[in-house]
């Protein structure tokens, strides 16, 4: 079986939950980051391709570290 196979949805899943945990509005998210606010629900519903540059920007808003958000046991 692929090891990557629905990563895109994975990663999504994972900034959701971070997010959520966090009690923060994907539009409070978005203005963290200094991102659109439909660009955080693109991600989350893995309708986009994400950078890691994104993924830095991401994980600084959230306050974790990039591998977090790659930790999909949650």
């Amino acid at each position: 079986m692929d090891k990557n196979f629905n990563l895109e949805k994975r990663f999504g899943c994972k900034l959701s939950y971070i997010r959520k945990e966090r009690k923060l509005s994907q539009m409070k998210l978005a203005e963290i980051a200094g991102l659109n606010y439909n660009y955080i629900g693109q991600i989350e519903r893995a309708e986009a391709n994400v950078t890691i540059k994104t993924i830095k920007i991401l994980a600084n808003a959230l306050d974790v570290e990039v591998k977090d958000l790659f930790d999909f046991n949650f």
